[in-house]
């Protein structure tokens, strides 16, 4: 019996210093690893947005185990106030632990940090790899990529299109095309003048734009002009000296290529984002980026409030329009789309122009008023003006602002858009 409880008692420490050993030999060095939030101000975050140094946001890691942590990025990720990626963790060396992960986010991008509507599968999702130091440290790299389903078959290189076919002695689209009909004919004249207006702006657009680039990561580019101040002149010559001319087979008005195919390129550095949602086109612009102030999204609350007590002060249906700008705050700005194997066109109808056209119809008396006002002055400017508005009233078919009501109702079909080309 002696022998048995010795043996047992043996057996029971043996267990018991192999468990304290076991228990000695465990690496818990990932319990050092600081989880405040870490930030670029502070020197100890440095991180890149699809390649692109970024000094947008910060980021706070939550190790859960040796080989797990929570890694929330906070502002980091354009258009999306928070995300966060469960990624897993491998220890580096004594002092640092290498992690790597990706999400699939189904809230779409926003301009602004609002909340965005919720799609039914994933718009992006995105990556990440770094290292971060027990010290604090960290080095990480992210990565966005548009879901099959949020990108369709759009990614690519798109150019202006700048042949515009010619029926019936006139032409049919171009890279900036207006159209503008009407269920009255005493405004018929405006639809000829919506197809000149588009010429116009097809050879201004022309001008200062060659092309798109869709990526997927979800990134636009360009290749664009940018003129120095001295060489832009008036409207007026910006306008007309980009005309389109008819081709030798009197087929086509075609738009000129001015600056020889010697185009700046915009790289890919997560200034503008795209997406499709529910059928529609999204872009995105990324206000932190594209704001010289890191406090972008504050500017701009600041500038639309300040817009939008001169509104109202002018008559503006604040409430309808603060509710369209807050829907495109919340999931950008949305463009109808059609799209077959070389061709790509984005555009707005009525439907969508609607409700910011009755935002602003109830200010329109205000506008005869002051237009009657101008008519007044003696001052030669005054006048020059106010003959130009009668002039152009005049082709469209009123005579003062708020007959614009009536012409906007008798309207059948409006619609701008942008034609490109593979």
């Amino acid at each position: 019996m002696k022998r048995i409880v010795l043996m047992l008692c043996s057996l029971i420490c043996t267990a018991l210093f192999f468990s304290s050993c076991n228990k000695e030999g465990t690496d818990e060095t990932w319990k050092t690893i600081p989880q405040e939030e870490i930030t670029k101000e502070n020197g100890d975050l440095h991180f890149s947005v699809n390649g692109f140094e970024s000094d947008n946001g910060s980021v706070q890691f939550l190790a859960k185990s040796a080989t797990a942590a929570d890694v929330i990025l906070n502002g980091v990720v354009p258009g999306y106030d928070k995300v966060t990626i469960n990624a897993s963790l491998t220890k580096y060396d004594e002092n640092s632990y290498t992690f790597k992960g990706e999400t699939a986010l189904m809230d779409g991008p926003s301009i602004i940090t609002l909340k965005s509507t919720v799609a039914p599968s994933p718009i992006y999702v995105v990556s990440i790899y770094g290292l971060i130091e027990i010290g604090g440290l960290v080095n990480i790299n992210i990565f966005t990529s548009l879901s099959e389903e949020s990108r369709g078959d759009l990614v690519g290189d798109w150019n202006i299109d700048r042949i515009a076919p010619i029926v019936n002695d006139a032409p049919t689209e171009g890279p900036v095309w207006l159209t503008w009909t009407f269920s009255d004919g005493k405004y018929s004249n405006a639809t000829a003048i919506a197809q000149y207006a588009g010429m116009l702006l097809g050879g201004m657009l022309t001008d200062y734009l060659d092309g798109i680039s869709l990526i997927e990561n979800g990134n636009i580019a360009a290749n664009y002009w940018k003129y120095n101040e001295d060489e832009v002149g008036d409207i007026s010559s910006l306008l007309l000296r980009n005309m389109p001319k008819v081709d030798d087979s009197g087929k086509n008005y075609i738009y000129g290529n001015t600056h020889n195919d010697q185009w700046l390129t915009s790289h890919a550095s997560n200034y503008v984002f795209w997406c499709i949602r529910n059928g529609l086109f999204y872009v995105i612009p990324n206000i932190a980026n594209l704001s010289d102030d890191e406090d972008g999204d504050s500017i701009d609350m600041d500038s639309l409030t300040q817009a939008f007590v001169s509104l109202a002060a002018m008559g503006v249906d604040i409430k309808a329009l603060k509710e369209q700008i807050t829907t495109i705050l919340k999931n950008g700005i949305a463009l109808k789309y059609k799209h077959d194997e070389d061709t790509l066109k984005l555009y707005v109808d009525k439907t969508m122009c609607d409700p910011f056209v009755n935002a602003f119809i109830p200010a329109l008396p205000m506008l005869d008023k002051a237009l009657e006002e101008l008519a007044k002055s003696e001052d030669e400017e005054d006048q020059a003006t106010v003959q130009m508005i009668q002039m152009v009233f005049s082709a469209l078919g009123i005579e003062k602002p708020s007959d614009f009501k009536d012409m906007w109702n008798a309207t059948k079909s409006f619609q701008i858009e942008l034609n490109f080309t593979m």
